[in-house]
């Protein structure tokens, strides 16, 4: 397993060169940039050609990987019209990731609007990542749909990506501090292990959720993927992801 560092919160005012510094510094693996967002890092569809070859070039001549693109498009609208733009981004990123080497995508399903068959929703949002998929055939890049808002459910999530049957789609796993009180965080991990392609961390020192029993779980699973690392946001962002790195590798060695 890989430590990567997302930036939804932690590095998001970070310029691209200084980001990258920043985690080969304190030895993560990969950086997963989240965008739509305004961040510094500048990954954004609209970038151009050149631009795309260069940070290509920068993430290849650097320790540190691209570990993927999170982005915000999500599938639950009840409007065609509105899916559609949503799936049009997502392919938008599809071909900035392929651009750029990002393995991934991150999209969302995301959530039930009030009156809405759950059904019709679910394969709203399947319809919608095969869509994608098959966009992103031959690209060597992933849409991942993210476990959160309604979508942590697990039944939700792999019922969506089952029935969108691609290849290039998966799940990505969430965290959630909620989870232990519904039950073992295994039973949330294990129905969807044959899809998992990235797993988002949150805050790792919480006693809130078990995330040494988390790495248990992963490592006898055989996950050999990113742990991208959605931690709180600080006014010292460099320190605290410095931090992060030591305490994720004293809990992984104890785990």
């Amino acid at each position: 397993m890989k430590l990567c560092l997302l930036t939804f919160n932690l590095g998001r005012e970070f310029a691209l060169d200084e980001l990258i510094e920043v985690c080969d510094r304190y030895g993560y693996e990969g950086v997963e940039c989240r965008a739509q967002a305004d961040h510094g890092h500048g990954i954004e569809p609209d970038t151009t050609a050149e631009q795309r070859a260069e940070i290509k070039d920068r993430f290849e001549q650097a320790r540190v990987n691209l570990a993927g693109i999170s982005t915000g498009c999500r599938f639950e609208s009840l409007d065609p019209g509105e899916r559609q733009e949503q799936i049009d981004i997502s392919k938008q990123f599809i071909d900035l990731a392929a651009d750029v080497g990002a393995p991934q995508v991150r999209v969302f399903g995301n959530a039930f609007p009030e009156g809405a068959d759950k059904d019709e929703v679910i394969e709203n949002v399947a319809s919608a990542l095969r869509e994608i998929g098959e966009h992103a055939e031959g690209s060597g890049v992933d849409c991942n749909l993210e476990m959160h808002g309604d979508f942590y459910r697990w039944q939700y999530t792999l019922r969506a990506v089952q029935i969108a049957d691609h290849d290039r789609v998966g799940v990505v796993y969430n965290c959630d501090r909620r989870e232990p009180s519904w039950g073992p965080i295994s039973t949330f991990i294990e129905p969807v292990a044959d899809y998992l392609r990235h797993v988002h961390l949150h805050d790792i020192e919480s006693p809130e959720y078990p995330y040494q029993e988390l790495f248990r779980i992963l490592r006898n699973m055989g996950y050999g993927g990113y742990l991208s690392l959605e931690a709180s946001p600080s006014s010292d962002a460099e320190r605290v992801i410095g931090l992060y790195a030591r305490l994720y590798e004293c809990m992984y060695q104890l785990a």
